[in-house]
């Protein structure tokens, strides 16, 4: 029979009704062992690497060795102990970072005295909050030495303690692509985004699919899950902005936000952090709102591949993200990790990431034998990128080239959902999640001018992929 063992928190509960500081102190020190031996690093009690002192831990992690010095006393730690780990740090040689844990915190001449020297020594800092965090969850400590050591080095600040959110100041949209199509209602008006009948449902319309088995090599490709934790609103849309600095939002993007009744779809990353800022806009007229919103939110990765973006975010004022999720679908693992690990340590998901190849056929598809008559009430359009006679050729080199409006191009349509509400109707393979869907939004296999509107469209077929927590529907119509 194996023995319970009592988590490392209960256990730090316990030691905080010991009378005895010196027992105290005995007993957390052997709690940090564990701790840092859970956490996977190489752990030595009483080392003297850093002599000639001995020192309460010393662990190893990736090359890099940890000088640690726990304190739990009724003040908190002053600057002779920050200037005792600094003389040990350097006595244990290059590639050594000190690490204070104090669960009375720290006082400000100690901040400082590590701010003094972080480019000869570094310190690190632990408070009891961070410390109680990463007894929950060890896979936590590693990332969180490394976001406090870049923190110190980089930008000359102290990583002490968090908010059980993630708060960022309000940024700019200006950076965020733009959406190559725009949406336009029956009269050619433009539409901020498509506001429609529905319920909730992760899936989301895309214009266009790729397909990580389109290529050469044998084998599957892989999915890859990043859980992001304590957001709000801001957070949320200062992770798009972070997916963008790594070139990972194109105007191809597509996203949809939905209500218990309504649901609002567009394109682009700039359009989507709009839309889900406008929460009030959104909202006018809405009956009896329901207390989350489900925000989906898709877009393509370089080399190939797409990721997914969802989450449920509180419909009061606090707009706190209560679960998100970053899926990928990706060709294969990449050689070249660094961006997906830049990613994963700045969002504290190092221990979670895991690479698991496709159990099928990355892109579902499917075909009508008989066309499907659809009633377009909207249009998706795109500028032509090189408009006739708008070259310098073209017009001429002795003379100014003239601005010549690009002819726009409808490139998909919003049609009423022909399979709603009548199920038994619906063919074989077609998503259940569109059932409440008011219309759909279709590509179209042949483009065709603005200006010269068809006699009629069609459905012909559609494409669907899955990741872990959404769909990704490309209904495909013809004219």
């Amino acid at each position: 029979m194996v023995a319970w063992e009592p988590s490392l928190v209960s256990e730090f509960k316990r030691l905080e009704s010991e009378p005895s500081p010196h027992q105290r102190g005995l007993q957390l020190e052997k709690l940090l062992e564990r701790l840092f031996q859970k956490a996977h690093f190489l752990v030595q009690r009483n080392a003297g690497a850093a002599g000639p002192r001995q020192t309460d831990l010393v662990a190893g992690y990736d090359n890099t060795w940890y000088i640690i010095e726990a304190k739990w006393e009724q003040h908190p730690v002053g600057t002779n102990v920050v200037d005792d780990v600094r003389i040990r740090v350097e006595g244990a040689g290059q590639g050594s970072i000190g690490v204070i844990i104090g669960v009375a915190g720290f006082n400000d001449a100690a901040v400082e005295r590590v701010l003094q020297y972080r480019d000869r020594q570094a310190v690190l800092l632990i408070g009891e909050e961070e410390l109680l965090q990463t007894l929950q969850s060890p896979e936590l400590l590693a990332n969180l030495l490394k976001k406090k050591r870049d923190q110190l080095v980089a930008h000359g600040r102290v990583h002490l303690g968090s908010d059980t959110t993630r708060k960022t100041r309000r940024r700019s949209t200006d950076d965020l692509p733009e959406s190559s199509f725009s949406l336009l209602n029956g009269d050619h008006a433009p539409l901020p985004y498509l506001a429609a009948e529905d319920g909730f449902a992760e899936l989301v319309f895309v214009h266009e699919l790729p397909d990580v088995d389109w290529v050469v090599a044998g084998g599957s490709g892989v999915t890859l899950d990043l859980p992001v934790r304590r957001l709000d609103e801001r957070g949320l849309i200062d992770l798009i902005h972070t997916l963008n600095s790594m070139g990972w939002t194109s105007s191809e993007s597509t996203w949809s936000i939905r209500q218990a009744t309504t649901a609002w779809h567009g394109g682009g990353a700039r359009q989507f952090v709009q839309a889900l800022s406008s929460r009030k806009q959104r909202y006018d007229g809405l009956e009896e709102p329901h207390h989350t919103e489900q925000v989906t939110y898709f877009d393509t990765c370089p080399g190939g591949g797409f990721y997914t973006l969802t989450a449920d975010v509180s419909s009061d004022p606090s707009r706190v993200v209560l679960r998100c999720n970053v899926s990928f679908q990706l060709v294969g693992v990449p050689v070249d990790m660094a961006p997906l690990r830049q990613l994963f340590e700045r969002y504290d998901g190092m221990a979670t990431g895991f690479f698991r190849p496709l159990a099928g056929p990355a892109v579902q598809r499917g075909h009508l034998e008989n066309h499907q008559i659809l009633d377009a009430v909207a249009y998706v359009v795109s500028a032509d990128p090189f408009p006739a006679g708008s070259s310098e050729a073209e017009a001429g080199s002795a003379t100014t080239p003239q601005v010549v409006e690009p002819e726009k191009w409808v490139t998909g349509i919003v049609a009423r959902n022909p399979y709603q509400p009548e199920r038994e109707t619906t063919p074989e393979g077609w998503p259940r999640a569109v059932d409440s869907s008011e219309f759909i939004i279709c590509a179209l296999r042949n483009h065709h001018p603005l200006t010269k509107k068809p006699k009629g469209y069609f459905l012909i077929s559609w494409e669907l992929a899955r990741t872990s927590d959404a769909q990704a529907f490309r209904p495909v119509a013809d004219w």
